[in-house]
């Protein structure tokens, strides 16, 4: 899971929030448990020390305590084995259990008419009990009698710790489990954050126009919102190729009308106002390509196959250059795509293959490869080629190194303006067919997996 992500936000916070209520709940469980351990701890030690009250008499012969039977339980007849009984006559020991051996345990006097008593004792080699202590009068005797009962405290611990032990194996269990769950749940529940990132990198491939409108309903806004965005994008891209329209066909007529004026005009002021009226042409018709491919270049969604439009370009040039039997091969063109205006792409490739041809003797080769993140369209002729280091004066606007040959000069230049608008670049070389080769590259959008 990727760091500054929404996913592991929601699995840190989720994680935490178990981790801290398991611990709670387990310091919870143990201090119960260790309750209910205690409280029957008591009630042993309790049973044992009304046992003891009932089988204590006093001797009508000698009138000195009696035992009529003595506690059976073994744990108070093994020496030291930290279960202790004893009994005591005004302060002074009367009876014990054999476990105490010649020990005796130092208790506080309860006092009379007190009741039972909680007390921490501390038994033979330091050992820490906890005791019961009640101050009993029997009858026939003015003695006071102190029954005292005791047992070990590492009992009581022993018992939490195996119960914390296993306390600490379940509640990792669960604690795992439930993380894995908190897990499972965000990928679910931000599954169609994934679905919508899809259908814009699809919508962005052009292969659908507008977001599906089947999210739920937490997120159906933001996608409604996102086609509104499409939408809204696609009329402001139709509107300004309707003006650009409009502007080339009326720029179109007055300049074709000012042109054959000033053909019509004798003398260096009729040379003058045609060439100046050509580079006007020129010009409009070069900025009105880079205005439209500008626009292009921002409405996603389009995707447009290079080897239909090479096919048509191929079948128009062979008429347009019949007279020279040209021999025009596409190659690898199939699998690449651009993504932009149709019209862009016509004007590019129109443009380098039509100087192509122009130049070519007898063979054209059109060939599409992929070159990184960049597909890479390549047109070579076997025509005499461009001399050394003149391929990037050829480009410029305007420039033409035979002007024998009909043509504006603008072509290429306009192919390069287009081409760099759209993340792309156009250069020459020499060709192994002896001509020209142009290399004309654009950004590749890989395909959904």
């Amino acid at each position: 899971m990727k760091r500054n992500t929404l996913a592991l936000r929601l699995l840190i916070l989720s994680s935490v929030w178990v981790v801290a209520t398991l611990v709670v709940v387990g310091v919870l469980l143990m201090l119960l448990f260790r309750s209910h351990v205690e409280r029957r701890f008591d009630d042993f030690l309790f049973d044992q020390l009304k046992g003891n009250i009932a089988a204590s008499d006093i001797s009508t012969k000698s009138g000195v305590l009696e035992m009529t039977w003595t506690p059976s339980n073994l744990r108070f007849h093994r020496p030291l084995s930290g279960w202790y009984w004893q009994i005591l006559e005004n302060g002074k020991l009367a009876a014990r259990s054999r476990s105490l051996w010649q020990h005796s345990l130092a208790v506080t006097d309860p006092g009379v008419g007190t009741g039972l008593q909680h007390q921490a004792l501390t038994g033979p080699a330091g050992m820490p009990l906890r005791g019961l202590v009640e101050n009993v009068t029997l009858p026939d005797s003015t003695a006071s009698f102190t029954f005292v009962v005791a047992g070990p405290v590492s009992n009581i611990d022993q018992d939490v710790h195996e119960f914390s032990k296993m306390l600490l194996i379940t509640l990792t269990a669960l604690g795992v489990g439930l993380v894995g769950a908190v897990f499972f749940q965000i990928r679910i529940g931000l599954r169609p954050l994934s679905r919508l990132q899809q259908a814009l990198a699809e919508t962005r491939l052009g292969k659908t126009g507008r977001l599906p409108e089947s999210f739920p309903g937490e997120v159906q806004p933001v996608v409604s919102e996102l086609n509104a965005l499409l939408d809204h994008n696609a009329a402001l891209l139709e509107r300004a190729r309707t003006q650009t329209a409009n502007l080339a066909h009326a720029l179109k007529n007055p300049l074709t009308v000012l042109t054959n004026e000033a053909r019509a005009m004798e003398g260096e002021q009729g040379s003058l106002m045609g060439e100046q009226l050509k580079n006007m042409t020129h010009s409009v018709h070069r900025y009105l390509s880079r205005a439209r491919a500008a626009g292009a270049n921002r409405f996603v969604g389009i995707r447009t196959p290079v080897g239909a439009i090479a096919e048509d370009l191929r079948f128009s040039m062979d008429h347009l250059y019949k007279g020279k039997a040209l021999t025009i091969h596409l190659i690898g063109l199939e699998e690449i795509y651009f993504h932009g205006d149709v019209q862009d792409l016509e004007e590019m490739l129109g443009n380098v293959i039509d100087n192509a041809c122009k130049w070519a003797k007898k063979e054209v080769q059109i060939r599409g490869e992929r070159a990184g993140d960049k597909w890479r369209v390549i047109v070579e002729d076997d025509g005499p080629g461009i001399p050394e280091g003149q391929e990037a004066v050829v480009i410029q606007r305007g420039r033409r190194l035979d002007e024998a040959i009909p043509g504006s000069g603008l072509g290429l230049d306009i192919v390069f303006d287009i081409a760099m608008l759209y993340g792309g670049s156009l250069y020459l070389d020499r060709s192994t067919l002896g001509g020209v080769r142009a290399n004309l590259e654009w950004p590749a959008v890989d395909e959904l997996l």
